[in-house]
């Protein structure tokens, strides 16, 4: 057995060595008798690697999986392989965590972020666009004040917090949605993470940056108060 294996490091976000520390093994073999001689029927093998990675000590188990019929034109092993934690290889994203946003939207967004890891493309499209239509409606643009995503998204350019660059941006996002929800027509995943980035860039710019922004303006009075009554 090697003492090393290179695998995709979450950490190090690339292909790094990691040190095979301890093994354990665990299989299932069937057998049958023909004729009074007993043979290998189905079977499955397992072996549970722990791996450090040499570049950030981060620990990963890795589970190797064959059975029976698992195996190349030269009648070598094939293997399946699963991590704990899942790699999270280039191009997928966690959720960011906000602490300022409107619960419903970020349980949606959380929505989001879930169906985009599992590749579910149509319904992060839809969900998507119903993250953007709860803005609306959590900034006050409901149904009553604009029917139709496309008239909500035009009165958030009466809000003074987001510039008209973003909301002509946000267009497309109805249509990522419309195509996903009526032709359940998938949008490619570099265009959905570039959806989220927007969206993400959003809920910080109406919730996030705002109220980091006035909870530090609150602090500065109150420290500029205080001097003014220990001068007085």
């Amino acid at each position: 057995m090697t003492d090393k294996v290179k695998i995709y490091c979450n950490t190090c976000k690339g292909e790094t060595n990691h040190d095979i520390k301890s093994t354990h093994d665990q299989s299932y073999h069937e057998e049958f008798e023909d004729h009074g001689q007993r043979f290998l029927g189905y079977y499955e093998e397992t072996e549970f690697r722990f791996l450090v990675c040499r570049g950030c000590d981060s620990a990963t188990l890795q589970e190797k999986w064959t059975c029976a019929g698992m195996h190349d034109h030269n009648g070598d092993k094939i293997y399946s392989y699963n991590y704990h934690p899942k790699r999270k290889h280039l191009g997928e994203r966690e959720a960011k965590k906000f602490h300022h946003v409107d619960k419903k939207l970020n349980d949606s967004y959380k929505e989001v972020i879930t169906a985009f890891q599992q590749g579910l493309e149509i319904v992060t499209a839809m969900g998507v666009r119903a993250l953007l239509e709860g803005i609306c409606v959590v900034e006050g643009i409901d149904d009553k004040a604009a029917w139709g995503l496309a008239k909500k998204i035009e009165k958030l350019k009466d809000s003074p917090n987001i510039p008209d660059s973003i909301i002509d941006s946000l267009n497309g996002l109805k249509f990522i949605g419309d195509d996903a929800a009526h032709r359940l027509n998938a949008t490619d995943k570099h265009t959905l993470s570039l959806s989220i980035d927007l969206l993400e860039s959003l809920l910080t710019h109406l919730y996030e940056a705002r109220i980091d922004l006035e909870r530090k303006a609150e602090m500065v009075r109150a420290t500029h108060n205080k001097q003014r009554q220990s001068d007085a």
